[in-house]
């Protein structure tokens, strides 16, 4: 039988293992307190989404701890409008953090009626950051992203910019310089997309009330881009 030479060789190597196994432990406790971070991409340009599920939220605590904008769900179809939307952009006035809004185009209502009902919900004070349209179901259907472009043209008529969370395949059907949201799990295509929406389950540490399930964004660009875009000035 093989007899350990040294009496402290076998030891050290349980006290190493136990070190090891330790110290992942504590980094995978650890890295559930901290923010949720893209995996594999160096962007430090953050933000996550609110709407009426999430109260509460202290929005000098969120720009504090790292986040550097906010898109609040506003209105889907023509019927429906987000409890919280008026209460956080209110707030968001006393912060430098940029907003955006977010709207979900519905299949089931009109290009007018969905335009006509954001206009008279949310009117001229639709944040800094582009409208972000989302698309109410998950399709191919041309006569829908069709649809969707026309509701798109009415905001950019009205000077606004718009973020697509979408395939950027489906551009033809949008104007030029309409940029897309990826939503993927791992970043492709990057120069073709200008925001990331990299987790629905991430958290924002020290922030009460975004412990978990919190849908997050990330920029696609620099810090000094993004500044240079977005965060000189509020519009109101």
């Amino acid at each position: 039988m093989h007899r350990y030479h040294h009496r402290y060789t076998l030891p050290a190597i349980i006290t190493l293992l136990i070190l090891a196994i330790g110290i992942m432990i504590w980094g995978f406790f650890n890295s559930r307190q901290n923010t949720t971070v893209p995996r594999g991409a160096n962007m430090s340009v953050l933000g996550v989404e609110l709407d009426q599920n999430v109260d509460n939220v202290d929005l000098h605590e969120l720009q504090k701890n790292g986040i550097s904008f906010v898109y609040l769900r506003s209105t889907q179809g023509k019927s429906y409008f987000d409890d919280n939307y008026l209460i956080y952009r209110d707030r968001i006035q006393g912060t430098q953090l940029s907003y955006g809004s977010i709207i979900t185009f519905s299949n089931e209502s009109s290009v007018k009626d969905q335009f006509d009902y954001f206009e008279k919900k949310v009117g001229s004070q639709s944040g800094n950051l582009p409208i972000m349209i989302v698309p109410a179901i998950a399709t191919n259907d041309p006569k829908f992203w069709r649809q969707m472009g026309q509701f798109s043209q009415l905001l950019v008529n009205t000077g606004k910019k718009v973020l697509i969370a979408g395939n950027y395949t489906q551009k033809k059907y949008f104007a030029p310089g309409t940029q897309f949201l990826y939503t993927g799990s791992s970043l492709k295509d990057k120069k073709e997309y200008a925001f990331w929406c990299y987790t629905q389950d991430g958290r924002v540490k020290n922030v009460q009330n975004l412990n978990d399930n919190v849908t997050m964004f990330a920029y696609i660009g620099s810090m000094a881009t993004y500044q240079q875009r977005y965060a000189a000035q509020i519009t109101q």
